[in-house]
Formats: structure tokens, C-alpha cells, sequence
């Protein structure tokens, strides 16, 4: 699924205009990428992010140089049987 598509799923299910989605989750994705590139976790009920960051390598033998990366790791909570989901 891209962007595009979830932007229409959601507008669908919600009934809210899809300019206004895309506008929310847009804003939602910015957040995700300042949090990553400040090295802090997020935590939902649905979701918990957990900004890693990998280090830099320098070239040896035949490898190329590798720069560091930061990147998050989402987890999926369970949601207990007894609540629905949202």
C-alpha cells in the first residue's frame, strides 16, 4: 500500500475529506522522521517506534565505506480479544 492508498482508505472509512487526511498524516509522518533523527522512541496503543541508529564503517579490504544510518523499528501490540480495534 502507498501513501496515496491509505490516504483514500482512510477517507472512506472516517468520512473525512482526503485533502484533510493527507494533511494529518503527512504531519504524523514529519513527527515520525524528527523523532528518528533525535534518536527518541514513540509509544501508541497500536504501535511503539524505537529509533536506532547504526554506526559508520570505514572501507576495508574490497567493502566500501558504510555511513551511519538512522532508522526506527516498529513493534505491533496485541490487542487483548476483549476490546475491539479502532
Amino acid at each position: 500500500m502507498n501513501f496515496k492508498q491509505l490516504i483514500d482508505e482512510v477517507s472512506q472509512d472516517t468520512n473525512i475529506p482526503a485533502a484533510d487526511v493527507s494533511k494529518v498524516g503527512t504531519a504524523i509522518l514529519q513527527r515520525f522522521s524528527l523523532l528518528i533523527e533525535e534518536q527518541q522512541n514513540f509509544v501508541s496503543p497500536l504501535i511503539t517506534l524505537t529509533a536506532v541508529t547504526t554506526p559508520a564503517k570505514p572501507a576495508t579490504g574490497g567493502q566500501p565505506a558504510v555511513p551511519a544510518r538512522k532508522f526506527a523499528r516498529m513493534a505491533i501490540r496485541q490487542v487483548p480479544p476483549d476490546k475491539p480495534q479502532p
